[in-house]
């Protein structure tokens, strides 16, 4: 249910100067809408990229994000709006023929008029100690805010702006931390063994719990300062909420949404080409996940809280055979 228009104009610069092997850039824009016609994406973006004398690479991008009218928010119901936000992203990679190649992503964004931001802080570095081994690692650190993080939604009469409805929102702190490795070796032409593992560790805090004012409008209405009254039960981990207070709505509960999720993936794949086409598979699979509704980022608890839960092997061979020469 959209139509989409993107439009580019960019430049290429490849002959080496004393400055940069090569260089590009690009600026442009991009749209969407519905097939009601509401316009739910308003894009500027430009990027920019440079490769110097010494093989490193720089990549730098801006994007500046308009309100628009969002059709999914609701999760199936009325049309309300999301605040635009700017967007920038830095990136720098060393040689990619070095025995050590180090890169670094910096991303970071801000709500127009919402008050919320957005940083991610992603280094790594591959190794690649002999020419049959390859080793990456990947760590991540992100911290995001947003101020229409959808909740629920119950039925009420008295909500006829919505229909019948009320669907609630929040405002939402979360921070996320991970490191991805992966492990490549060639033992033999004939002989690979592939290694992935993520430690996964996510927290989300709900505050100020709100409902849109009017379908199409960014204006909200927070419960317990601009509307109505809000609490909380410790013992049944629920907040309860009178839209209209003494008025004619009736009251509403709904569970703490917040969260803390520790985990650890990680697969092993044993390849072994036993004659030309014809190959055996053996893979390995451990999940361990396990989540409480604490919604605070403590790193030392929750990297313990993975190793504590009962973790799920999977045990799987893969068989082909080349019929013929």
């Amino acid at each position: 249910d959209y139509t989409w228009f993107n439009g580019n104009i960019g430049g290429s610069w490849t002959v080496p100067t004393r400055w940069y092997r090569s260089s590009f850039t690009t600026i442009g824009g991009s749209t969407e809408y519905t097939f009601d016609g509401d316009r739910t994406r308003a894009t500027l973006q430009a990027f920019f990229q440079m490769e110097f004398l010494n093989n490193w690479r720089v990549r730098m991008m801006a994007i500046h994000n308009g309100a628009s009218f969002d059709d999914r928010l609701t999760r199936g119901g009325p049309v309300v709006m999301r605040a635009g936000y700017d967007v920038g992203v830095f990136q720098l990679s060393t040689d990619a023929r070095s025995a050590a190649v180090f890169d670094v992503v910096v991303e970071g964004a801000r709500g127009r008029g919402d008050g919320t931001h957005y940083f991610s802080f992603k280094p790594g570095v591959a190794l690649k100690p002999a020419s049959n081994v390859f080793i990456q690692f990947s760590p991540g650190y992100t911290r995001d805010q947003k101020s229409e993080q959808y909740v629920t939604s119950v039925d009420d009469p008295t909500a006829t702006a919505f229909y019948g409805h009320r669907y609630v929102f929040s405002y939402i702190e979360t921070t996320t931390v991970s490191l991805t490795t992966r492990i490549n070796w060639t033992f033999t032409p004939n002989l690979t063994q592939k290694l992935f593992a993520q430690p996964f560790i996510a927290s989300g805090d709900y505050s100020s719990f709100r409902e849109f004012a009017a379908p199409r409008t960014l204006q909200k209405r927070v419960y317990g300062e601009d509307m109505g009254t809000i609490s909380y039960d410790e013992v049944a981990s629920q907040y309860t909420v009178d839209p209209d207070d003494a008025g004619s709505a009736e009251a509403f509960s709904f569970a703490n949404p917040d969260f803390t999720t520790s985990a650890l993936r990680g697969t092993a794949v044993l390849r072994w080409e036993y004659r030309p086409g014809s190959t055996l598979f053996f893979v390995w699979t451990q999940e361990r996940a396990g989540s409480d509704p604490s919604g605070d980022f403590d790193f030392g608890r929750a990297r313990r809280a993975i190793f504590d839960q009962r973790p799920l092997n999977v045990f799987q061979i893969k068989a082909t055979y080349w019929i013929g020469r």
